[in-house]
């Protein structure tokens, strides 16, 4: 996980809501005719909705003021795909809880009705990221509309300079296994599983099967060893990318590459990434290829 601390404006905006246009409009209109009038009685209701409205900017003050908010990415990030930022929200304050309050990513929210003096809640907003590579996160603004709605009040947060890194876009490969392996070829299977070739050994854990020890080693060793085997059914896959120089297809041929790595993986496959600069084994692979998504998200 990558965690950001979130900076604020030294200054807060403040716009009015509809419901506040109304209520200024009103406003206004008392005090004109309280003007032309000299009736005390609307001197007095002009007075009260003038204090509605100074109350109004100090109460949401006091509410934005004393929150601090720490916003985690997660670890992977794929574009086009909803990436969920999680945001601590903090008050700050000893004695005074805040109302109402609002984070706003791209017009993507997260609302918490009520946060108590000295506590923490979380809470998650989803957004995009529209391209591979390094991207820096949205901006993001803190707002409420406490207490009487009729006002805006928000704080620009801005996310640290740090970027983040966006994996390629995925889509479901058109494509079957089948024709993957006609097409990509086949290597001889190295994969663990209950066959009757040894593929090596290795410290007992927890949740292996005793049926598998090797007694030898272990009599050597002092400790439990295991054998693993290589499964018989398993098959080991070849993915060659071979980029074109065209930036129209480029993008396509590297959604492809990512979306048919994680499809094999996912059904178990071990899987050689082979590029033009290097080569990604399958020890270097692993069941999460983040070396190979890492290359590909800064391709070119």
């Amino acid at each position: 996980m990558n965690p950001f601390k979130l900076g604020k404006d030294r200054w807060a905006r403040t716009a009015p809501t509809k419901e506040g246009i109304i209520f200024l409009t009103l406003t206004l209109f008392v005090g004109f005719a309280a003007l032309n009038t000299g009736n005390n009685l609307l001197y007095l209701v002009f007075g009260m909705m003038l204090s509605f409205i100074a109350a109004s900017g100090i109460i949401s003050m006091i509410n934005l003021s004393g929150i601090e908010v720490k916003a985690i990415t997660p670890e992977d990030v794929f574009a086009l795909t909803p990436t969920p930022l999680k945001f601590s929200v903090r008050n700050l304050k000893s004695l005074i809880p805040s109302y109402t309050l609002t984070i706003d990513i791209e017009g993507k929210s997260a609302f918490i009705p009520y946060l108590p003096p000295k506590s923490t809640k979380n809470v998650t907003v989803n957004s995009f990221f529209k391209k591979r590579g390094w991207n820096k996160i949205p901006k993001a603004i803190l707002f409420t509309r406490f207490p009487f709605g009729f006002f805006k009040k928000w704080i620009r947060i801005n996310l640290s300079d740090e970027e983040i890194l966006v994996y390629p876009k995925v889509e479901k490969p058109h494509m079957d296994l089948n024709e993957f392996q006609e097409k990509f070829g086949e290597l001889e299977t190295e994969a663990i599983g209950f066959g009757s070739d040894l593929r090596s050994i290795r410290t007992f854990n927890q949740g292996d099967n005793p049926k598998f020890i090797h007694w030898k080693t272990t009599a050597k060793t002092g400790r439990l060893m295991y054998r693993e085997l290589q499964d018989d059914k398993s098959k080991r896959y070849i993915i060659e990318f071979n980029p074109t120089k065209d930036e129209s297809h480029l993008e396509l041929e590297i959604t492809r590459a990512t979306s048919v790595l994680l499809e094999l993986l996912q059904h178990g496959y071990e899987v050689e990434f082979v590029a033009p600069d290097r080569t990604f084994l399958p020890s270097q692979i692993g069941r999460f290829p983040r070396p190979v998504l890492r290359y590909l998200a800064l391709y070119n």
